[in-house]
Formats: C-alpha cells, structure tokens, sequence
C-alpha cells in the first residue's frame, strides 16, 4: 500500500513540476532543417495548426518577407492587416526547442509562449537583446526557445502592441521532445505496482 501511495505522489510531483515550466529565450537558432508553413501551420499542420495570421508567399506594402527567408518564399506574419494574432499551437505534447527568424523586427512585435500548463512568457526583440528594433526590412534576427523544468513549449503568439503591422517570421526548426528519466521510472514504477498486484492476487 505504501509503494502504491509512493507511486501517486510522485505523479502528482510529476505534474506540478510541468505546471510551472519556463521557457529560455535568447538570439541564435537558424540550424538544421526548416518547416514548410502554410495556412494549416508548420508541415502541413502536423507539427504545429496556424490559426489567425496570414502566411504570404510575397511582399506586401504592410508585410516583408524576412531577410534570409529560406522556407519555399513563405512566411508568417501577423497584424492589422494579416490577422491581428497569429498562433502556431504545437501538436501532442509539445517541444523541447524552436527557433525562428524574426523579421525587420518593430519594438511593439511582442511574442507570447506557452508552456505545460498554460504558463506564458512574453518576449520582445528589445528584451531579447536585437541589435536593431526599428521595421529595418534588411534585418532579420534568429531566436531560439528551450523548455525548462521537464515542461514542453506547446504555443507561440505573435502579435503587436499597439497594433499594428506587421510581425513577420519564417525558417522555423524544431527538436521533438524525447521522453524524460523521470518518465521512464514512472513507467517502471507502474510496471512494478501491477506486477507486485498479480504476484499476490495469484498468491492468494
């Protein structure tokens, strides 16, 4: 009975420990391979579903392509005349990392992740440390977004305070969460409550 109750603690340990995970920002990222975006979200839908926002495939007198854009010419961009909030909600559990390319970055483009638990953390391209801030449409900047305290980043938000246009993005990468030990001693923790159950169900 105490391994049982040991058992439902730690879960519930488990579960806090998700509900109050952070996230790290910082500059760089740009590695590996990008996703195709599209109005159904990143690959097709089957990383991340898009809803608001526009995803344009040319430039537009409220919205750029970023500078170094390398996804198919496609990009991400939310404001007044693209959807006022654009949101990449990330499929099952989440992500360990993303990062992206922010382009000609304004000092009113706020993102919002969402982690485990629906904690959220804003972040800015001044709070990130950009060299530039002012809509320089020859500057574009990588950002990366790591998951901390075993939760998962499961939404990124992109919008503009006050609104306007536009927060443009583009050349996302991910890493796909790998389970954690702490999963793995849970599962055999379970594995073992069931076993120790049927030894002396048949023992009795």
């Amino acid at each position: 009975m105490k391994f049982l109750q040991l058992l439902v603690a730690s879960t519930v340990l488990s579960a806090a420990m998700g509900a109050n995970a952070q996230v790290s920002g910082s500059l760089g990222g740009g590695s590996g391979s990008f996703l195709s975006i599209s109005s159904a979200g990143l690959s097709g839908g089957s990383v991340a579903t898009l809803s608001g926002g526009t995803v344009y495939s040319a430039d537009h007198p409220f919205a750029v392509t970023p500078f170094g854009a390398a996804t198919e010419g496609n990009f991400l961009a939310a404001g007044v005349t693209s959807g006022a909030l654009a949101t990449l909600s990330f499929t099952g559990a989440g992500l360990d990392y993303i990062s992206f390319l922010w382009g000609s970055p304004d000092a009113y483009n706020v993102l919002t992740v969402t982690s485990t638990g629906g904690a959220t953390q804003t972040f800015t391209a001044a709070g990130l440390g950009f060299a530039e801030t002012n809509g320089d449409q020859n500057f574009s900047q990588y950002v990366q977004f790591s998951a901390l305290g075993g939760g998962k980043i499961t939404a990124l938000g992109f919008s503009n305070l006050p609104q306007r246009d536009a927060f443009e993005s583009s050349n996302f990468s991910v890493i796909t969460p790998v389970p954690e030990p702490q999963t793995y001693a849970l599962l055999l923790a379970g594995l073992a409550a069931v076993g120790f159950v049927a030894h002396r169900r048949r023992s009795s």
